[in-house]
């Protein structure tokens, strides 16, 4: 544990400590501000639930609780439970701290969490690799940025994404479930109509 922590360390040093230049910066430090990206996500959301479909709107609905969920258990649950300190509070040499160092633990990152379940639920919806992986651009910048602006070590952004990731594959098996549990409790014939749908036919 103590050789994965320091190269966690050393990765951090080598992403986080050179003078990059200051237009990554400014940008890093706006996608990991909340405020920011708070109305385009919005209407994001609001796109999905009002103009893409059924589909799409009971996916906008199942973000709700995703979401909710992810940033709770990551912030109070996890967290509380290995209460690793975050850089900014390890004073580590040659840090750069580019935004509030704020209170709490480090380990997972929360927005790393949140992130990673919200892009990949997302992702989760579309076809084709291009666009799973387009969807999930911005996501994943966000969740480096933490490590950038001097926050989070890479390993807790790592284990935040991991997280917040399986619990969107959990949420995605269980919006896809759901209709068929409701079918089988009516009592309709949900097997035989699943195959036929399955097969095309």
């Amino acid at each position: 544990m103590e050789r994965l922590l320091a190269l966690d360390r050393a990765l951090f040093e080598l992403l986080n400590a050179p003078h990059w230049p200051r237009w990554l910066d400014a940008f890093y430090v706006f996608i990991t501000r909340d405020e920011p990206l708070r109305i385009p996500l919005l209407c994001l959301w609001l796109l999905l639930l009002l103009f893409c479909g059924p589909r799409w709107r009971v996916r906008a609905l199942w973000l709700i609780p995703l979401i909710a969920l992810s940033d709770s258990s990551a912030s109070q649950l996890l967290k509380d439970a290995f209460a690793r300190p975050r850089p900014c509070h390890d004073a580590l040499p040659g840090l750069r701290l580019l935004v509030d160092c704020g209170p709490g633990f480090s380990f997972p990152s929360s927005h790393a969490a949140n992130m990673g379940a919200a892009g990949s639920f997302l992702a989760l919806g579309l076809a084709g690799w291009r666009r799973r992986w387009a969807a999930l651009a911005l996501p994943l910048l966000v969740a480096y940025s933490r490590v950038h602006v001097g926050v989070h070590y890479p390993l807790d952004v790592a284990a935040g994404w991991g997280w917040g990731m399986g619990l969107a594959l959990g949420m995605d098996w269980l919006g896809r479930r759901a209709p068929r549990l409701r079918l089988r409790a009516a009592g309709a014939p949900a097997l035989a109509d699943e195959s036929a749908s399955d097969t095309g036919t």
